[in-house]
């Protein structure tokens, strides 16, 4: 057996909820905050402050994430006997409860309340919500006339673009 098949067949057997959002979690981790320094068309500052605020994040998000899985483990041995069969099924869903509960309360409620002093003393001068200078209006495109076009275009009015009825 190759290195590979033992790994898959080593994961196939202790398949759990927890692994696969921590393997997620850990690929945000790395890949959001490298998209995020590499945008071209935001401030440097910007820049800097969306990279550190979505490692921050994971920061928060793993180790939340983790605990909230293993909580759920835990209390799968309040509702069942270890050993059955039904512990089994009663460890993966609680562990699965625990992780979205993690996603979708803990995680977003540790940033909120951790990341603003943090985020203050790593960049002091920056404000995300600082009005941005808006661009100036457009001006709407001007319609043409038919004489205006026929002399600006040098188009016969006799030509199939007058007959047929057709305007831009």
């Amino acid at each position: 057996m190759n290195f590979v098949h033992k790994l898959c067949e080593r994961l196939g057997e202790n398949n759990k909820p927890i692994y696969t959002v921590l393997a997620i979690a850990c690929g945000k981790g790395t890949v959001r905050p490298i998209l995020s320094i590499t945008d071209k068309k935001e401030s440097p500052d910007a820049r800097k402050y969306a990279a550190l605020r979505e490692l921050m994040t994971e920061f928060i998000g793993v180790p939340t994430t983790m605990a909230m899985g293993l909580i759920g483990e835990g209390l799968a041995r309040l509702i069942t006997k270890k050993g059955t069969a039904k512990y089994k099924n009663a460890n993966s869903v609680m562990s699965f409860l625990g992780i979205c509960c993690a996603a979708g309360y803990f995680v977003p409620k540790f940033c909120n309340i951790g990341m603003p002093p943090v985020m203050k003393k790593l960049m002091p001068d920056y404000d995300p919500n600082a009005q941005v200078p808006s661009k100036p209006a457009q001006s709407q495109p001007k319609v043409l006339n038919k004489k205006q076009y026929v002399q600006i275009y040098h188009t016969p009015t006799n030509s199939p673009y007058f007959r047929a009825g057709m305007r831009v």
